[in-house]
């Protein structure tokens, strides 16, 4: 782990505002608490998250709930700008991504699951794959306004838990391992209430009330896996010309619990 004078940078950049404090923000206060310095991003500004409101309404409600949870978190805050239901791997989109990355230069990243229950969940995720592998690349431009120079290193990448830890086809993700959150349950609850519009839209649209209730439920499920009161699952990306050293699992080494091997079928 970094020196206080030198502290591990951390990037959590997911498709949605809220979607980092669903999955991984019992995580980020441990690390928060630890000294890391940590970043939030998200794909969307939340454009297609209400009922009742129009896009660049509800974008600017949800931009200011996102920066307003990241703020209680102490955390830097960004947008790529893209759409709902429109966060596609492209090439625009990646440069965009690259950009927020290389803006906040981090030595970790973590992302969505690459499987997901929706495919804004499942292209942000492959879209931080090909983000954090051009991060570096001195040659690699990403033609945006008053650009950010290439990042360091290629970060170490994982990735949270799925929704509900399942596939799209409802099967259980494993992860690697776990983290108890026990004791930053209760700060999750409250950087999660802060994105306020959520739960009548997720009412609305998804027939889910008890926003909160509902992160409350899946993060003790999760826990029942590993034997802690609450828990959140990862997985670190493990590719070639990626950072295999357990950066996370050591800095948590005092919350962690290793997944048990599934037997195969």
């Amino acid at each position: 782990m970094s020196s206080k004078s030198n502290p591990q940078r951390l990037l959590a950049i997911m498709a949605h505002p809220d979607d980092v404090e669903m999955l991984a923000a019992g995580t980020l206060f441990h690390l928060k608490d630890l000294g890391w310095e940590l970043g939030i991003a998200t794909m969307t500004a939340g454009d297609c998250g209400s009922a009742t409101m129009g896009c660049e309404e509800i974008a600017r409600v949800r931009r200011a709930e996102a920066q307003s949870a990241a703020d209680y978190l102490g955390a830097w805050y960004a947008c790529a700008g893209l759409m709902d239901v429109e966060v596609i791997y492209s090439a625009e989109n990646l440069r965009r991504v690259v950009e927020v990355m290389r803006r906040f230069d981090p030595d970790v990243v973590i992302a969505h699951s690459p499987a997901d229950y929706m495919l804004d969940h499942e292209e942000a995720s492959r879209l931080v794959r090909g983000a954090t592998f051009a991060h570096a690349v001195p040659n690699y431009e990403t033609r945006q306004d008053s650009p950010a120079r290439p990042g360091r290193a290629i970060p170490a990448l994982y990735y949270a838990d799925a929704i509900e830890g399942k596939d799209p086809m409802g099967l259980r993700i494993q992860p690697q391992f776990y983290v108890d959150i026990s004791k930053t349950l209760a700060r999750k609850r409250e950087m999660l209430s802060r994105h306020v519009s959520q739960r009548e839209w997720l009412r609305s649209h998804h027939g889910i009330d008890e926003y909160l209730e509902r992160m409350t439920a899946w993060s003790a499920a999760c826990g029942t896996e590993c034997g802690f009161s609450y828990a959140e699952g990862f997985r670190q990306h493990l590719g070639h010309a990626y950072p295999h050293g357990p950066i996370l699992q050591e800095a948590l080494r005092n919350f962690l619990r290793s997944s048990k091997p599934v037997a195969p079928q």
